[in-house]
């Protein structure tokens, strides 16, 4: 099983590929939403990482992804800078179970 790295930043591409992750720069929203569908169909890609900027973009379209997709895991990374929106995980948490923290 492969991981695949979706990013807009080369250093962020550059950390995931010396930790031996396969990634592309995206530029475009239509470019990310194309990958996706091809690794999506790649039996053999079992984890897609998109970073923040995209993700946030692309969401209404990623998310009923995530729901559907049974053998790849498409997750939420940080840029190089930084999750961007720092109550994230508690977020992600109290959606996902409905506990508050």
């Amino acid at each position: 099983m492969r991981s695949y790295c979706l990013c807009e930043s080369q250093e962020t591409l550059t950390a995931m590929r010396l930790g031996g992750i396969e990634g592309k720069l995206i530029h475009s929203d239509e470019e990310a939403k194309s990958l996706i569908d091809q690794l999506i169909k790649d039996s053999q890609i079992a984890l897609i990482m998109v970073s923040e900027n995209i993700h946030n973009r692309i969401k209404p379209y990623i998310m009923p992804i995530k729901l559907e997709c049974k053998h790849t895991l498409i997750i939420q990374i940080p840029e190089t800078d930084g999750l961007k929106d720092k109550d994230y995980i508690m977020k992600y948490i109290k959606n996902s179970i409905g506990l508050k923290l």
